[in-house]
């Protein structure tokens, strides 16, 4: 095995290919005092795949200079070199979570972001002081990212402190994380702190009703349900696939959950008016949750004819889980005069 000397030696010569072959082996050899030379080496280098190389010596080595010197690598004014730094921490979670948690404490915004970033996606309970700081940081970047991680990990022991942070003054970026990680957690009672704030989804703006009708498809009921039909005949149209998502998430769980005149008429309005095809994919994907209603089936029926292909696809689908009679032999028919192979294959289900 090349010696500790020979390694540090040709991490300083000419040839880029022997530099990168010297980090791989300082971190094979996985000894503390290979790290100074690794970060001293790292801001002078130009080679992009010594720098990878030298990141990955710090990744494998095991010992705590290596995550001390990532640590002081978060402090770099070259955001290559922090990144890395972020990804390599995020690799030592949780003996990592120390000094993050001492940086956490005294190191300014940036730093604080992160030592989040490094945080971002990883499972660990010994990471709860430094979330519990975050949620309450003066900066507003930071709660936001402590927000998203912890709805992205599902942390559900941080919901009544996300759930607080819902306020009318609150930066519409903070209510988005906040919507979204509730949605991640996906706790039904958080759909009462989300209307608390939140009561009028016909007064809000585009961003957070695309937001709130996420969460109301993963956590509402009946009444939501038709909430957001009437949502439909009033809001535009880029919106109406959020507000057709959520309408079929509800009812996936509510099948109780039915439409009136007014929302089938709705639905049927944007399968004809000429919507996007995907809107009207999804419009027809909707309405076929009643589709062994037979004025609903009846409907679905005309779609067939339809000009275009989306419109056709969804229909048939639909009409192919209902158990109505005739309409096997209705579907055969009509494969008679379709072209299109994936229609095809969705008639003969």
């Amino acid at each position: 095995m090349t010696s500790l000397t020979e390694c540090i030696e040709k991490l300083g010569c000419l040839d880029e290919t022997e530099r990168a072959y010297a980090a791989e082996d300082l971190g094979y050899l996985n000894v503390p005092e290979a790290v100074p030379h690794l970060l001293e080496r790292l801001p002078r280098e130009s080679s992009m795949a010594v720098r990878e190389a030298i990141f990955q010596a710090l990744t494998r080595m095991d010992g705590e200079p290596a995550i001390e010197g990532s640590v002081h690598l978060l402090n770099s004014d070259d955001p290559q070199i922090r990144n890395q730094a972020v990804v390599v921490l995020r690799g030592k979670v949780p003996r990592s979570i120390p000094f993050l948690n001492a940086v956490m404490r005294d190191g300014n915004k940036d730093l604080r972001k992160l030592v989040l970033d490094a945080l971002g996606g990883v499972q660990t309970d010994d990471a709860r002081e430094i979330y519990t700081a975050a949620l309450s940081d003066p900066d507003q970047n930071v709660v936001i990212t402590a927000v998203e991680n912890l709805g992205r990990i599902r942390a559900k022991e941080f919901r009544t402190r996300i759930e607080g942070l819902l306020q009318a003054d609150s930066h519409p970026m903070l209510t988005g994380a906040c919507l979204e990680a509730l949605v991640g957690i996906g706790e039904a009672s958080s759909l009462d702190a989300i209307r608390r704030i939140l009561p009028d989804l016909e007064a809000l703006p585009d961003f957070l009703l695309a937001a709130c009708l996420k969460a109301i498809g993963a956590l509402g009921t009946a009444r939501e349900f038709a909430e957001v039909g009437n949502l439909l005949l009033v809001r535009g149209h880029h919106l109406r696939p959020a507000m057709l998502n959520a309408l079929k998430a509800i009812y996936s769980r509510c099948p109780s959950a039915g439409p009136d005149k007014k929302l089938l008429s709705a639905l049927r309005a944007l399968i004809e008016n000429g919507d996007p095809p995907l809107c009207r994919y999804q419009a027809v994907q909707t309405l076929g949750l009643w589709a062994d209603h037979e004025d609903v089936s009846a409907f679905l029926v005309s779609c067939l004819s339809s000009g275009e292909r989306l419109v056709r696809l969804a229909a048939a689908e639909s009409l192919c889980r209902t158990e109505q009679p005739g309409l096997k032999s209705v579907l055969a028919a009509r494969a008679f005069d379709e072209s299109d192979e994936e229609v095809l294959q969705a008639l003969g289900c």
